[in-house]
């Protein structure tokens, strides 16, 4: 046969292989959008290279437009990993059998702030007025709704609360007077420019709050569950996990258990109506 012949053959043959060759499987890593979408993807970038190069396979970060959607996409199992509030990684291990893996630490805390030229005197003033969240579903927020309780005020009944897009945002609603009291915290805070944190006051630290779980899908096998775990923890050694800690204010990953799980529990109870 001619050479030149033989030749194009071949590279028939190659590219016909390649496209018959099944393309590897993403490895879809959720997580829960308490930012914008572009920085979302930007913090946990070093979490997703990570996966993938000990994985060997594509890691695509993947969330949703709130907390509510971002639920109900975690127990229909979108998401092979999952980073998710301790209160929903709860429902998702006792409801649908999602696996907890691993936890950050140090604990998330749930901190009532207002504008440093607005000062609150007292949780009464809140009567009549507006609290920013982030999403009446965080868990943060579920805290301080069950704490303002205790104080006499009751959510859409003496005071309205309005969700906004970040913690910032809630932030530029005290600063521009909209909300008279913002729900946040630590690492929230963490997240605002300088200049905007410089002009909040922390009012009241509510709770300490279980920080983030990454939990594994219902139908992943024991052995790679056990696996994906090992990988998860080493990560805060690794050069991205590094990075990522250092963005973050997180100190470390540990190894998520019952005990750790039953912390969420108090909140449950009024997540499940909030989430009807």
């Amino acid at each position: 046969m001619n050479p030149i012949r033989i030749l194009l053959a071949c590279c028939v043959l190659f590219v016909s292989a390649a496209q018959a060759a099944p393309a590897a499987p993403n490895f879809i890593l959720g997580i829960v959008p308490v930012h914008s979408a572009r920085v979302l993807a930007e913090r946990y970038e070093p979490l997703r290279t990570y996966l993938e190069k000990t994985l060997k396979k594509p890691v695509r970060i993947e969330s949703a437009p709130d907390f509510r959607r971002f639920h109900e996409r975690t127990l229909r199992g979108d998401f092979d990993l999952t980073v998710t509030p301790a209160h929903f990684a709860r429902i998702a291990q006792k409801d649908a059998g999602l696996q907890p893996l691993a936890q950050f630490t140090p604990d998330h805390d749930s901190l009532l702030i207002y504008a440093a030229d607005r000062p609150l005197a007292n949780f009464k003033d809140l009567k009549g007025k507006q609290l920013a969240v982030i999403d009446r579903l965080a868990i943060t927020v579920t805290a301080a709704l069950q704490f303002l309780e205790t104080q006499g005020l009751e959510a859409d009944r003496d005071y309205q609360v309005v969700e906004h897009r970040t913690h910032a945002s809630a932030a530029y609603a005290l600063i521009s007077g909209l909300s008279a009291a913002a729900v946040s915290s630590s690492q929230g805070m963490l997240q605002m420019p300088d200049d905007l944190r410089r002009k909040l006051v922390v009012q009241k630290h509510i709770a300490d709050i279980p920080a983030f779980v990454l939990i594994a899908k219902a139908g992943m096998d024991k052995a790679q569950a056990e696996q994906l775990k090992k990988t998860l923890l080493a990560f805060p050694n690794e050069a991205e996990g590094i990075d990522f800690l250092g963005h973050t204010g997180y100190t470390t990953l540990i190894p998520a258990n019952e005990a750790a799980m039953k912390r969420a529990d108090p909140y449950l109870k009024e997540t499940r109506k909030a989430l009807k």
